[in-house]
């Protein structure tokens, strides 16, 4: 096995990105028989969270182009999750979680936070409570 180093192993960065890798895995783990990716969840959770949100709105917190916003959006809404209404501004459509996509959000939501339970193994509760506060903290500074 490779050794990491002190320079490397002393890098936020580094190692954010070494538990990012660990991490993605378990969700795309705990999502597989769903057949979706957490990427796919990210986006249900945020129109959950912000019912009646336009396209070009999740695709800017999702960090994607229109294109792939489309293409994303259009694949909720062909599994049935998402539906498009019409928008206060009728240029842009609301998006809306389904039925299924709410009763199939708390399913991917609890698989994912099974994963999460796994991510945190090595940490106490309250060690897992400073750390999330901490990353979301440390967020604010860099966004």
């Amino acid at each position: 096995m490779m050794k990491e180093g002190k320079e490397l192993s002393s890098l936020l960065g580094y190692q954010l990105q070494m538990f990012q890798l660990a991490a993605q895995s378990l969700a795309r783990e705990a999502l597989a028989r769903h057949d979706i990716s957490p990427a796919r969840v990210t986006a249900l959770l945020l129109i959950r969270a912000n019912q009646g949100c336009t396209q070009t709105a999740l695709g800017e917190v999702l960090s994607v182009n229109r294109s792939s916003a489309m293409k994303l959006v259009n694949y909720l809404e062909g599994r049935g999750f998402v539906k498009r209404e019409a928008g206060a501004d009728l240029r842009a459509n609301a998006l809306q979680l389904t039925a299924e996509g709410e009763r199939m959000v708390d399913e991917f939501f609890a698989a994912l936070k099974r994963a999460d339970a796994k991510m945190q193994a090595a940490l106490t509760p309250e060690e897992g409570e400073m750390l999330i506060a901490l990353l979301a903290k440390a967020r604010t500074g860099v966004e």
